[in-house]
């Protein structure tokens, strides 16, 4: 298999689709053309066996599949763009009469949780930067992002995934060709943990956050941050249907799905990624910047997972801590109360 570069993909992409009947689109000019002959493919996706090795419910429903849409770019052919429904560990996806030769696989999961529909190209083409030739999903609102995860329709919507690359479909031979498609959540994972360091117990009402919050992402990420120079970022507070009871020196733990973000780049500034609570007896807990002993966060790279923690005391005090980890990992350290 051939690697190209990122930029040379994604801008073989944005040409390809800047006229959807894609009639002349080359991956590289090595004399490697399609022949008119087709060949059966078939995807393995790591992502979707991954659910027969998960056992809490909240790791499964993050890697669940709803949708998968492959979008296949091979030169002198018309563009395939197919979508499969109703995945289940085990699914067997297959795609039938794709050339022969070099082509580009664009493949997205998910991809109504970020508010899109790509079945009409010219859709997928509108969300084209002209500019870098990138995928940019835009969300002014933040009607899809952040999102907690008691708010997730994870049955129906899920998590935004994707995975690109270039390769080369063999002659036919009787046996579908097997493809790897490694995909990448397109979010991140705020895993905050709220210890009380009480012997009495408190109910959290209230979380606030500093400006961090992205407006808008990169599909077919260059690298795992990969955030769009427009980010506009934006506080976060949540008062309205949370009432958290956390027993006397015990944790309770909520998720929070964000996009990829990367707010500080000014040292000389006070760093936004920070997190403040309020309780049921009116204690404010100010907030505070995500600290480790190498300093505080400056970016939130997409699937990754922020493990926070948070110690709350009487005195109003609060200690955070954090740890970036890959997303698969649950292990959350939290610190003693006393």
């Amino acid at each position: 298999m051939k690697h190209l570069s990122y930029h040379y993909i994604v801008a073989l992409l944005a040409a390809c689709l800047l006229s959807v009947g894609m009639t002349s689109c080359t991956a590289e000019d090595d004399g490697q053309t399609t022949d008119g002959r087709t060949a059966t493919i078939r995807l393995d996706i790591p992502m979707l066996e991954a659910t027969t090795r998960i056992t809490t419910p909240t790791k499964e429903h993050e890697s669940k599949i709803n949708t998968l849409r492959v979008i296949i770019e091979s030169e002198g052919a018309t563009t395939i763009n197919q979508k499969f429904e109703n995945l289940t560990s085990g699914s067997s996806i297959t795609i039938d009469n794709v050339p022969v030769g070099p082509v580009q696989m664009y493949v997205i999961a998910n991809e109504a949780s970020l508010g899109k529909d790509y079945s009409d190209l010219k859709t997928l083409q509108a969300d084209i930067e002209p500019k870098t030739g990138k995928v940019h999903i835009h969300d002014d609102e933040r009607a899809c992002f952040p999102k907690r995860g008691s708010e997730m329709d994870f049955d129906v919507k899920g998590l935004p995934m994707e995975w690109m690359g270039q390769l080369t479909i063999d002659p036919p031979t009787g046996t579908p060709q097997e493809i790897e498609v490694n995909l990448v959540r397109a979010v991140a994972k705020l895993n905050i943990t709220m210890n009380n360091a009480l012997s009495a117990p408190i109910t959290i009402n209230g979380m606030s956050f500093g400006a961090f919050f992205g407006d808008c992402l990169y599909l077919f990420h260059t690298n795992n941050l990969d955030v769009p120079d427009d980010t506009h970022y934006a506080e976060m507070s949540y008062t309205e249907n949370i009432s958290i009871p956390i027993k006397g020196n015990s944790s309770e733990t909520l998720a929070l799905y964000i996009y990829p973000s990367f707010a500080w780049k000014n040292a000389a500034q006070v760093s936004p990624y920070t997190i403040g609570f309020t309780t049921a007896a009116g204690i404010t807990y100010r907030q505070q910047s995500f600290v480790d002993q190498w300093g505080a966060l400056n970016s939130i790279a997409r699937n990754t997972q922020v493990n926070i923690s948070a110690t709350l005391r009487t005195d109003t005090h609060i200690e955070i801590d954090f740890k970036v980890v890959p997303w698969e990992e649950n292990t959350v350290d939290v610190p003693p109360f006393n």
